[in-house]
C-alpha cells in the first residue's frame, strides 16, 4: 500500500481523486488513534526543541490569529503556557520519518511536497481564517482539535493574488473534530480555521499536536514559466524588440509575428513536452541518501553471494540504451554509463525488489565475478546510485 492510500484508509484513492481532490474537504476516521504514532510523536517534538538549532521563520508562534515577534528558546515554555501555537516548518527535513512521508508522496503525486508541525495547547484559534495555494492533509497526531471548512471565493488561488477585501464565505460546509489518528483534506482555496478543544483545567487535558502535509501542485502557469527559461537560452527571443514609433509599427507587427510562430513551432514539438514531463518527474526529489560504510568500499559484499543490492526507493530510475554495448542510468543528481552489459541486465539491476549476487550469477552466467561483477557494483555503490540492503537489527545500509 502505498503512503497516500495508508493516509486516508478506510477511504478508497480513486473514490478520493474522483470526488474530493482539488473539490470537497474531507474528514477521514482513524480505525486506530494509534494508526500516525510511526510517524511523529511528542518525543519527536522534544527531539526537535533540545537538540536542532530552530529560528525563525522556521520556528515561530501564533496566538489569537497574530505571529509573536520574539521567539527566543527562553520564551517558547511561556508562550506555549498563555496557549500560543507553535509551528515548526519544513520538519520532514528534520524527522528520517516525515522525510521518507514526504518523498513517497512526492513520488506517488509528482508534485512537491512538506509538513509543517502545529502543537496547540489550550482553547485558542493560532490562524484567522484564510485559504492555502497547495492542497493539504491534516494528520492530527494526539489531543483534539474543531476545523471550520468554507467553500472557495477563487477557484484555484495562487500566492500573490488574495485582494485585501477579501473574505470568506458565510457558509460552513464541514465542521468536525480530529481526533488522534484522523486525517483531514482541505482543497486549495477553501477557506478554514481551527480551535484546540483542551482545555488545561480538565484533567484528561491532553495539548493538539498536528502535521500539515502540504502538496504544492503544478500548474499551467509553472509550465509557461519553465518555457520562458528556456526560451531566455535562445538569442532571438533575448534580442531587442524594433524600436516603436510611428514608421516601424510594421517592422514591430512582423518581429513579434516571428517569435509568436517560432514559439508555436516550440510547443508542437514532442521532444519540448516531454522534456517538461521529465522535469516534472526527475525535479524536485529529495537527496539521494549517504550509506556509510559501503560509499567508502568498505564492507559491500561482506554478506557474500547472499549480498543483496536495492535502489532507492524514492527516487525514479532513468534508463536510456544509447547502443549495444552502453547504457546510461539517471538516479536523482547522479548518473553513470554502464559498459559491456545489455540494457536488459541494467533494468533488474534496477528492480523495486533488488537483486543478490546469485540472481546476478543467473542472469549474466558469462560475467566474471572478480574481474566484472565485483568492479561494477563497487562502482555502483560508491558513487551513492546502487545500495547494499543491511542486515536486519543493523544501522547500516540505505
Amino acid at each position: 500500500m502505498n503512503s497516500l492510500s495508508f493516509l486516508i484508509q478506510p477511504y478508497s484513492i480513486e473514490k478520493f481523486f474522483t470526488e474530493n481532490w482539488t473539490k470537497k474537504a474531507l474528514l477521514i476516521p482513524a480505525n486506530t488513534p494509534n494508526k500516525l504514532q510511526h510517524l511523529f510523536s511528542w518525543q519527536h517534538l522534544n527531539n526537535l526543541l533540545n537538540f536542532h538549532q530552530l529560528q525563525s521563520p522556521d520556528l515561530r508562534f501564533s496566538l489569537d490569529g497574530k505571529t509573536l515577534s520574539n521567539t527566543k528558546s527562553d520564551q517558547w515554555q511561556n508562550y506555549l503556557q498563555q496557549g500560543a501555537t507553535l509551528i515548526l516548518n519544513g520538519i520532514h527535513q528534520r524527522v528520517p520519518e516525515l522525510a521518507t512521508l514526504a518523498a513517497t508522496i512526492r513520488q506517488e503525486t509528482g508534485h512537491r511536497t512538506q509538513i509543517n508541525l502545529y502543537c496547540s495547547p489550550a482553547e485558542q484559534k493560532g490562524f484567522d481564517c484564510h485559504y492555502d495555494t497547495h492542497e493539504v492533509l491534516i494528520l492530527q497526531i494526539d489531543g483534539q482539535k474543531e476545523w471550520f471548512i468554507f467553500p472557495e471565493t477563487i477557484p484555484y488561488p495562487i500566492s500573490g493574488m488574495r485582494p485585501s477585501d477579501h473574505i470568506p464565505p458565510d457558509i460552513i460546509y464541514l465542521q468536525c473534530t480530529l481526533k488522534p489518528g484522523d486525517v483531514l483534506y482541505i482543497p486549495r482555496g477553501h477557506w478554514h480555521y481551527a480551535i484546540s478543544c483542551n482545555n488545561p483545567q480538565n484533567e484528561n487535558y491532553s495539548p493538539s499536536l498536528h502535521l500539515t502535509l502540504g502538496i504544492d501542485c503544478q500548474t499551467g502557469l509553472d509550465w509557461l514559466e519553465w518555457v520562458l527559461k528556456k526560451l531566455q537560452k535562445t538569442p532571438e527571443w533575448r534580442q531587442n524588440l524594433p524600436l516603436v514609433y510611428d514608421k516601424n509599427l510594421p517592422l514591430l507587427k512582423q518581429h513579434i509575428e516571428t517569435l509568436r510562430d517560432s514559439l508555436i513551432n516550440t510547443l508542437q514539438d514532442p521532444e519540448f513536452i516531454q522534456s517538461y514531463i521529465n522535469h516534472l518527474t526527475y525535479s524536485d526529489l529529495p537527496p539521494l541518501p549517504f550509506s556509510f560504510p559501503y560509499q567508502l568500499g568498505s564492507k559491500i559484499f561482506e554478506q557474500g553471494l547472499e549480498t543483496r543490492f536495492i535502489s532507492s526507493a524514492l527516487h525514479p530510475v532513468k534508463i536510456t540504451k544509447i547502443n549495444e554495448t552502453q547504457t546510461q542510468v539517471i538516479v536523482g543528481e547522479k548518473q553513470a554509463t554502464l559498459k559491456g552489459i545489455s540494457s536488459d541486465l541494467v533494468e533488474k539491476l534496477f528492480r523495486s525488489e533488488g537483486f543478490t549476487l546469485l540472481d546476478l550469477a543467473e542472469w549474466a552466467p558469462l560475467l566474471d565475478i572478480e574481474t566484472a561483477v565485483i568492479p561494477l557494483l563497487t562502482n555502483l555503490v560508491t558513487q551513492g546510485i546502487l545500495f547494499v540492503e543491511a542486515l536486519p537489527n543493523t544501522s547500516e545500509g540505505n
